[in-house]
Protein backbone atom coordinates (compact mmCIF):
# COMPACT_ATOMS: atom_id res chain seq x y z
CA UNK A 1 0.00 0.00 0.00
CA UNK A 2 1.52 3.51 -0.85
CA UNK A 3 2.22 5.89 1.94
CA UNK A 4 0.65 9.45 1.23
CA UNK A 5 3.33 12.66 2.48
CA UNK A 6 1.92 15.68 3.81
CA UNK A 7 3.39 19.01 3.56
CA UNK A 8 2.32 21.33 5.59
CA UNK A 9 4.22 25.61 5.96
CA UNK A 10 5.78 25.79 8.96
CA UNK A 11 3.70 29.40 9.36
CA UNK A 12 0.63 27.15 9.65
CA UNK A 13 1.57 25.18 12.31
CA UNK A 14 1.06 27.66 15.05
CA UNK A 15 -2.53 27.74 13.52
CA UNK A 16 -3.56 23.78 13.88
CA UNK A 17 -1.95 23.52 17.31
CA UNK A 18 -4.88 26.23 17.78
CA UNK A 19 -7.15 24.20 15.90
CA UNK A 20 -6.08 21.07 17.65
CA UNK A 21 -6.75 21.90 20.97
CA UNK A 22 -10.03 23.02 20.57
CA UNK A 23 -9.76 26.73 19.64
CA UNK A 24 -8.20 27.33 22.65
CA UNK A 25 -5.16 29.40 22.97
CA UNK A 26 -1.45 29.23 24.84
CA UNK A 27 -0.44 31.28 27.36
CA UNK A 28 1.08 34.70 26.29
CA UNK A 29 3.91 35.32 28.58
CA UNK A 30 2.91 39.14 30.34
CA UNK A 31 5.50 42.10 29.78
CA UNK A 32 8.02 42.97 31.80
CA UNK A 33 7.07 45.46 34.68
CA UNK A 34 8.80 49.11 34.08
CA UNK A 35 11.54 49.48 36.12
CA UNK A 36 11.88 52.42 38.59
CA UNK A 37 14.47 55.40 37.52
CA UNK A 38 15.49 58.38 39.18
CA UNK A 39 16.24 61.40 36.15
CA UNK A 40 19.18 63.39 36.86
CA UNK A 41 20.04 66.41 34.91
CA UNK A 42 23.15 67.08 33.45
CA UNK A 43 25.45 70.16 34.57
CA UNK A 44 28.68 71.58 34.04
CA UNK A 45 31.55 73.02 35.85
CA UNK A 46 34.31 74.54 36.11
CA UNK A 47 37.66 72.18 34.98
CA UNK A 48 41.03 73.12 33.43
CA UNK A 49 40.54 72.31 29.56
CA UNK A 50 42.78 69.52 28.80
CA UNK A 51 44.18 67.28 25.63
CA UNK A 52 44.19 63.77 25.95
CA UNK A 53 47.58 61.99 24.84
CA UNK A 54 49.83 59.03 25.24
CA UNK A 55 53.35 59.41 25.97
CA UNK A 56 56.72 57.61 27.10
CA UNK A 57 58.80 58.25 29.91
CA UNK A 58 62.51 58.91 28.20
CA UNK A 59 65.66 59.60 29.55
CA UNK A 60 66.72 63.20 30.45
CA UNK A 61 70.37 62.23 29.05
CA UNK A 62 71.53 58.82 27.90
CA UNK A 63 75.77 58.16 28.23
CA UNK A 64 77.91 55.24 27.37
CA UNK A 65 80.67 55.45 29.21
CA UNK A 66 84.45 54.69 28.35
CA UNK A 67 87.46 54.62 29.20
CA UNK A 68 89.95 57.19 27.20
CA UNK A 69 92.91 54.94 27.54
CA UNK A 70 93.23 51.36 27.11
CA UNK A 71 94.35 48.60 29.80
CA UNK A 72 93.24 45.33 31.67
CA UNK A 73 89.94 46.38 33.79
CA UNK A 74 90.44 45.49 37.17
CA UNK A 75 87.32 46.86 39.26
CA UNK A 76 83.98 47.33 38.25
CA UNK A 77 82.50 48.71 41.12
CA UNK A 78 78.88 49.31 39.72
CA UNK A 79 75.84 46.70 38.32
CA UNK A 80 72.74 47.57 36.17
CA UNK A 81 70.33 49.49 37.82
CA UNK A 82 72.34 51.37 40.88
CA UNK A 83 72.25 54.67 41.50
CA UNK A 84 75.56 56.90 41.40
CA UNK A 85 75.96 60.38 42.29
CA UNK A 86 78.06 62.38 40.47
CA UNK A 87 81.99 61.79 41.28
CA UNK A 88 81.57 58.24 42.13
CA UNK A 89 84.00 55.74 40.73
CA UNK A 90 82.62 53.40 38.66
CA UNK A 91 85.79 51.29 37.10
CA UNK A 92 89.49 51.35 37.03
CA UNK A 93 92.09 49.37 34.79
CA UNK A 94 95.48 47.99 36.34
CA UNK A 95 98.33 51.39 37.06
CA UNK A 96 101.53 49.46 36.85
CA UNK A 97 101.96 50.26 32.74
CA UNK A 98 100.98 53.98 33.45
CA UNK A 99 103.41 54.50 36.68
CA UNK A 100 106.28 53.34 34.56
CA UNK A 101 104.89 55.43 31.91
CA UNK A 102 105.26 58.65 34.32
CA UNK A 103 108.73 57.21 36.03
CA UNK A 104 109.96 57.19 32.24
CA UNK A 105 108.42 60.60 31.77
CA UNK A 106 110.13 62.08 35.02
CA UNK A 107 113.90 60.56 34.15
CA UNK A 108 113.45 61.90 30.45
CA UNK A 109 112.62 65.59 32.57
CA UNK A 110 115.50 65.57 34.52
CA UNK A 111 118.19 64.84 31.65
CA UNK A 112 116.98 67.73 30.40
CA UNK A 113 117.36 70.08 33.06
CA UNK A 114 120.68 68.38 34.22
CA UNK A 115 121.98 69.66 30.37
CA UNK A 116 121.19 73.70 31.84
CA UNK A 117 122.57 72.93 35.33
CA UNK A 118 119.70 72.52 36.78
CA UNK A 119 117.96 70.31 39.00
CA UNK A 120 114.53 71.30 38.42
CA UNK A 121 112.14 72.10 35.24
CA UNK A 122 111.16 74.99 37.74
CA UNK A 123 114.81 76.66 37.54
CA UNK A 124 114.68 76.15 34.12
CA UNK A 125 111.77 78.61 33.33
CA UNK A 126 113.64 81.06 35.06
CA UNK A 127 117.08 80.82 33.53
CA UNK A 128 118.63 83.62 31.38
CA UNK A 129 120.43 82.00 28.22
CA UNK A 130 122.84 85.08 28.70
CA UNK A 131 123.84 83.32 31.40
CA UNK A 132 124.42 79.78 30.76
CA UNK A 133 127.88 78.91 30.83
CA UNK A 134 128.21 77.44 27.00
CA UNK A 135 127.16 81.03 26.23
CA UNK A 136 129.53 82.88 28.58
CA UNK A 137 131.89 80.82 27.57
CA UNK A 138 131.32 81.94 23.68
CA UNK A 139 130.93 85.01 24.48
CA UNK A 140 134.41 85.12 26.41
CA UNK A 141 136.40 83.21 23.27
CA UNK A 142 134.76 86.22 20.83
CA UNK A 143 135.52 88.98 22.43
CA UNK A 144 139.49 87.87 22.48
CA UNK A 145 139.18 87.36 18.69
CA UNK A 146 137.41 90.98 18.58
CA UNK A 147 140.47 92.70 20.54
CA UNK A 148 143.49 90.21 18.38
CA UNK A 149 141.52 91.38 15.22
CA UNK A 150 141.70 95.03 16.20
CA UNK A 151 145.73 94.97 17.29
CA UNK A 152 146.24 93.06 13.82
CA UNK A 153 144.50 95.38 11.98
CA UNK A 154 146.75 98.68 13.85
CA UNK A 155 150.19 96.39 13.31
CA UNK A 156 148.80 96.03 9.69
CA UNK A 157 148.31 99.59 8.96
CA UNK A 158 151.79 100.47 10.55
CA UNK A 159 153.12 98.31 8.12
CA UNK A 160 154.20 96.30 10.99
CA UNK A 161 152.26 92.77 9.70
CA UNK A 162 151.19 91.48 6.75
CA UNK A 163 147.99 91.75 5.18
CA UNK A 164 147.83 87.95 5.87
CA UNK A 165 148.17 88.00 9.36
CA UNK A 166 144.41 90.50 9.03
CA UNK A 167 142.69 88.03 6.71
CA UNK A 168 143.39 85.34 9.94
CA UNK A 169 142.26 87.72 12.39
CA UNK A 170 138.88 88.22 10.30
CA UNK A 171 138.03 84.07 9.96
CA UNK A 172 139.09 83.52 13.54
CA UNK A 173 136.51 86.19 14.58
CA UNK A 174 133.97 85.37 12.43
CA UNK A 175 134.45 81.79 13.81
CA UNK A 176 133.91 82.84 17.16
CA UNK A 177 131.03 85.06 16.16
CA UNK A 178 129.30 81.37 15.20
CA UNK A 179 130.15 79.66 18.53
CA UNK A 180 128.24 82.89 20.31
CA UNK A 181 125.39 81.98 18.19
CA UNK A 182 125.65 78.04 18.22
CA UNK A 183 125.97 78.70 22.38
CA UNK A 184 123.09 80.65 22.34
CA UNK A 185 120.67 77.78 19.91
CA UNK A 186 121.66 74.95 22.41
CA UNK A 187 120.55 76.81 25.03
CA UNK A 188 117.28 76.91 23.26
CA UNK A 189 116.98 73.61 22.09
CA UNK A 190 117.61 72.53 25.84
CA UNK A 191 114.83 74.51 27.07
CA UNK A 192 112.92 73.24 24.33
CA UNK A 193 113.78 69.84 25.26
CA UNK A 194 112.66 70.99 29.30
CA UNK A 195 109.00 72.37 28.08
CA UNK A 196 108.58 68.81 25.46
CA UNK A 197 109.59 66.66 28.80
CA UNK A 198 107.31 68.41 31.16
CA UNK A 199 104.71 67.77 28.63
CA UNK A 200 105.19 64.29 28.27
CA UNK A 201 104.97 64.05 32.41
CA UNK A 202 101.61 65.64 32.23
CA UNK A 203 100.40 63.47 29.49
CA UNK A 204 101.51 60.49 31.95
CA UNK A 205 99.65 61.87 34.70
CA UNK A 206 97.01 62.07 32.71
CA UNK A 207 96.46 58.97 31.64
CA UNK A 208 97.43 57.31 34.66
CA UNK A 209 94.22 59.94 36.28
CA UNK A 210 92.28 57.91 32.74
CA UNK A 211 92.61 54.93 33.84
CA UNK A 212 90.02 55.37 36.78
CA UNK A 213 86.07 55.74 35.10
CA UNK A 214 84.24 58.28 37.28
CA UNK A 215 80.60 59.33 36.46
CA UNK A 216 79.99 62.81 35.14
CA UNK A 217 76.52 63.09 36.64
CA UNK A 218 74.41 61.64 38.83
CA UNK A 219 72.56 59.14 37.21
CA UNK A 220 71.31 55.10 36.90
CA UNK A 221 73.07 52.58 35.40
CA UNK A 222 71.32 51.02 32.15
CA UNK A 223 73.84 48.52 31.15
CA UNK A 224 77.16 47.53 31.83
CA UNK A 225 79.04 45.77 28.77
CA UNK A 226 82.30 44.26 30.63
CA UNK A 227 84.03 42.17 32.93
CA UNK A 228 86.84 42.41 35.58
CA UNK A 229 90.06 41.21 33.94
CA UNK A 230 88.77 41.81 30.17
CA UNK A 231 91.29 43.88 28.48
CA UNK A 232 89.51 46.85 26.91
CA UNK A 233 90.35 49.25 24.17
CA UNK A 234 90.12 52.77 24.56
CA UNK A 235 86.58 54.07 23.59
CA UNK A 236 85.40 50.73 24.30
CA UNK A 237 81.49 50.91 26.24
CA UNK A 238 81.72 49.47 29.77
CA UNK A 239 78.55 50.44 31.13
CA UNK A 240 75.52 53.06 29.58
CA UNK A 241 74.41 55.77 32.45
CA UNK A 242 71.26 57.56 32.75
CA UNK A 243 70.20 60.61 34.28
CA UNK A 244 66.69 60.28 35.71
CA UNK A 245 66.03 63.66 37.47
CA UNK A 246 64.48 65.27 35.37
CA UNK A 247 63.07 62.92 33.14
CA UNK A 248 61.64 63.54 29.66
CA UNK A 249 57.66 62.98 29.12
CA UNK A 250 57.74 62.60 25.30
CA UNK A 251 53.87 62.66 23.86
CA UNK A 252 52.51 62.34 20.62
CA UNK A 253 49.86 65.21 20.15
CA UNK A 254 47.63 65.24 17.11
CA UNK A 255 48.10 67.49 14.30
CA UNK A 256 44.57 69.01 14.52
CA UNK A 257 45.14 70.07 18.32
CA UNK A 258 48.47 71.47 17.50
CA UNK A 259 47.15 75.52 17.77
CA UNK A 260 46.48 74.41 21.77
CA UNK A 261 49.90 73.30 23.02
CA UNK A 262 52.49 75.71 23.80
CA UNK A 263 55.57 75.53 26.17
CA UNK A 264 55.07 76.36 29.54
CA UNK A 265 51.82 74.27 30.07
CA UNK A 266 51.28 71.88 32.86
CA UNK A 267 50.75 68.12 32.18
CA UNK A 268 49.26 65.71 34.43
CA UNK A 269 49.82 61.90 33.83
CA UNK A 270 49.61 58.67 35.21
CA UNK A 271 52.15 55.74 34.82
CA UNK A 272 50.26 52.50 33.91
CA UNK A 273 50.20 50.23 36.85
CA UNK A 274 50.39 53.39 39.30
CA UNK A 275 47.47 54.74 40.83
CA UNK A 276 49.38 58.34 41.81
CA UNK A 277 49.19 61.19 39.34
CA UNK A 278 51.92 63.42 38.26
CA UNK A 279 52.97 66.62 36.74
CA UNK A 280 55.33 68.15 34.36
CA UNK A 281 55.88 71.18 32.54
CA UNK A 282 55.92 71.08 28.66
CA UNK A 283 59.42 72.23 27.56
CA UNK A 284 59.84 71.71 23.71
CA UNK A 285 57.98 71.27 20.83
CA UNK A 286 59.39 68.94 17.67
CA UNK A 287 60.51 70.84 14.46
CA UNK A 288 57.83 68.58 12.44
CA UNK A 289 54.99 66.87 11.69
CA UNK A 290 55.28 62.77 11.65
CA UNK A 291 54.23 61.85 8.78
CA UNK A 292 52.90 58.23 9.31
CA UNK A 293 50.98 59.11 12.34
CA UNK A 294 50.07 63.17 12.04
CA UNK A 295 51.55 64.00 15.27
CA UNK A 296 53.89 66.37 16.61
CA UNK A 297 56.57 65.24 19.01
CA UNK A 298 55.99 67.37 22.44
CA UNK A 299 58.15 67.31 25.43
CA UNK A 300 58.03 67.82 29.31
CA UNK A 301 60.24 67.91 32.04
CA UNK A 302 59.28 65.99 35.26
CA UNK A 303 60.84 65.77 38.25
CA UNK A 304 61.78 62.38 39.38
CA UNK A 305 64.31 63.09 42.90
CA UNK A 306 62.28 59.84 44.75
CA UNK A 307 63.07 57.94 41.58
CA UNK A 308 60.15 55.77 41.50
CA UNK A 309 59.70 56.60 37.55
CA UNK A 310 61.78 54.71 35.34
CA UNK A 311 62.56 55.50 31.65
CA UNK A 312 60.29 53.63 28.91
CA UNK A 313 56.78 53.48 30.99
CA UNK A 314 54.34 54.34 28.85
CA UNK A 315 51.96 57.18 30.66
CA UNK A 316 48.95 58.38 29.79
CA UNK A 317 48.17 62.48 30.16
CA UNK A 318 46.74 65.33 30.14
CA UNK A 319 47.87 68.58 28.56
CA UNK A 320 45.85 72.01 30.59
CA UNK A 321 45.30 74.09 27.78
CA UNK A 322 43.28 76.61 29.60
CA UNK A 323 43.02 76.76 33.56
CA UNK A 324 39.20 77.16 34.15
CA UNK A 325 36.46 76.16 31.27
CA UNK A 326 33.18 74.85 31.50
CA UNK A 327 32.91 70.77 31.04
CA UNK A 328 30.38 68.30 31.27
CA UNK A 329 30.14 65.97 34.24
CA UNK A 330 27.86 63.04 34.85
CA UNK A 331 27.32 60.58 37.67
CA UNK A 332 29.95 57.85 36.70
CA UNK A 333 26.75 55.24 37.74
CA UNK A 334 24.79 56.87 35.12
CA UNK A 335 27.35 55.48 32.32
CA UNK A 336 27.18 51.80 31.07
CA UNK A 337 30.05 50.38 29.62
CA UNK A 338 29.75 47.39 26.79
CA UNK A 339 32.29 46.01 24.24
CA UNK A 340 34.13 49.09 24.66
CA UNK A 341 31.10 51.60 23.95
CA UNK A 342 29.75 53.84 26.82
CA UNK A 343 26.25 55.23 27.57
CA UNK A 344 24.10 57.03 29.42
CA UNK A 345 20.34 56.58 28.99
CA UNK A 346 17.46 59.13 28.63
CA UNK A 347 13.75 58.62 28.97
CA UNK A 348 11.22 59.11 26.37
CA UNK A 349 7.61 57.68 25.60
CA UNK A 350 7.05 54.38 24.03
CA UNK A 351 5.61 54.57 20.69
CA UNK A 352 2.09 53.56 20.61
CA UNK A 353 1.00 49.51 19.51
CA UNK A 354 -0.68 48.66 16.63
CA UNK A 355 -3.45 46.61 16.04
CA UNK A 356 -5.60 44.96 18.93
CA UNK A 357 -8.79 42.79 19.99
CA UNK A 358 -9.09 39.43 20.96
CA UNK A 359 -6.46 36.89 20.26
CA UNK A 360 -6.92 34.62 17.67
CA UNK A 361 -9.29 31.90 18.11
CA UNK A 362 -11.08 33.58 21.13
CA UNK A 363 -14.30 33.81 21.60
CA UNK A 364 -14.40 36.92 23.83
CA UNK A 365 -16.33 39.93 22.89
CA UNK A 366 -14.00 43.24 22.59
CA UNK A 367 -13.52 44.71 25.40
CA UNK A 368 -15.13 48.25 25.93
CA UNK A 369 -13.38 51.55 26.02
CA UNK A 370 -11.11 53.20 28.32
CA UNK A 371 -10.47 56.17 29.26
CA UNK A 372 -6.59 57.30 28.26
CA UNK A 373 -4.06 55.97 30.79
CA UNK A 374 -0.41 57.50 31.36
CA UNK A 375 2.02 57.04 28.08
CA UNK A 376 4.34 54.70 28.53
CA UNK A 377 8.62 55.38 28.96
CA UNK A 378 11.04 53.16 27.77
CA UNK A 379 15.14 54.29 28.31
CA UNK A 380 17.07 55.11 25.87
CA UNK A 381 20.34 54.28 25.37
CA UNK A 382 22.86 57.27 23.93
CA UNK A 383 26.47 56.66 23.40
CA UNK A 384 28.98 59.39 24.70
CA UNK A 385 33.10 59.74 25.00
CA UNK A 386 34.04 60.22 28.07
CA UNK A 387 37.21 62.22 29.67
CA UNK A 388 38.84 62.34 32.65
CA UNK A 389 37.27 60.62 36.05
CA UNK A 390 36.00 63.01 38.91
CA UNK A 391 35.86 60.87 41.62
CA UNK A 392 31.99 59.70 41.78
CA UNK A 393 31.51 62.09 38.42
CA UNK A 394 33.07 61.39 35.16
CA UNK A 395 33.56 63.96 32.34
CA UNK A 396 31.37 63.53 29.01
CA UNK A 397 33.32 65.07 25.96
CA UNK A 398 31.20 64.44 23.07
CA UNK A 399 27.77 63.13 23.00
CA UNK A 400 25.47 65.24 25.93
CA UNK A 401 24.68 68.82 26.45
CA UNK A 402 24.34 70.68 29.78
CA UNK A 403 20.52 70.16 31.07
CA UNK A 404 19.73 66.80 29.51
CA UNK A 405 17.34 64.72 31.67
CA UNK A 406 19.64 61.05 31.80
CA UNK A 407 18.72 57.97 34.29
CA UNK A 408 20.83 58.39 37.40
CA UNK A 409 21.62 54.93 37.76
CA UNK A 410 22.03 52.94 34.47
CA UNK A 411 23.50 49.40 36.08
CA UNK A 412 21.00 46.55 34.75
CA UNK A 413 18.93 48.61 32.39
CA UNK A 414 18.74 47.76 28.45
CA UNK A 415 18.00 49.92 25.63
CA UNK A 416 14.18 50.07 24.34
CA UNK A 417 13.41 48.83 28.55
CA UNK A 418 10.38 50.08 29.84
CA UNK A 419 10.64 52.18 32.91
CA UNK A 420 8.83 54.80 35.29
CA UNK A 421 10.25 57.62 36.41
CA UNK A 422 10.30 58.43 40.63
CA UNK A 423 9.74 61.50 41.18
Amino acid sequence: MSRVRLWVPLALLPLLAVVACGGQTTAVRPPAAPRPVRLHTVATVALPSTLAVTGVLAAQEELPLGMQVGGRLVDLRVDVGDQVPAGAPLALLDGRDFELDIARAQAALQAACASLGVGAAAEAERIDPEQVAAVREARAVLGEATLARERTATMVQEQLRAPADLEAADATLAVAQSRVQRARDDVRQALAAVAQRRVDLAVAEKRRTDSQLHAPWPGRVAARSATVGQVVAPGERLLTLVRTDPLRLRLQVPERLLAQVAPGQTVQFSVDGRSETRSGKVVRLGAGVERSTRTLLVEAEVANGDGALLPGAFCRAQIVVAEAAQVVVVPSAAVVSFAGVDRVFTVEAAPPKVGGGAPLGSSAAPAAATPAATPALRAKGRIVQLGRELGDRVEVVQGLTAGTEIVADGKGILPDAPVVVER
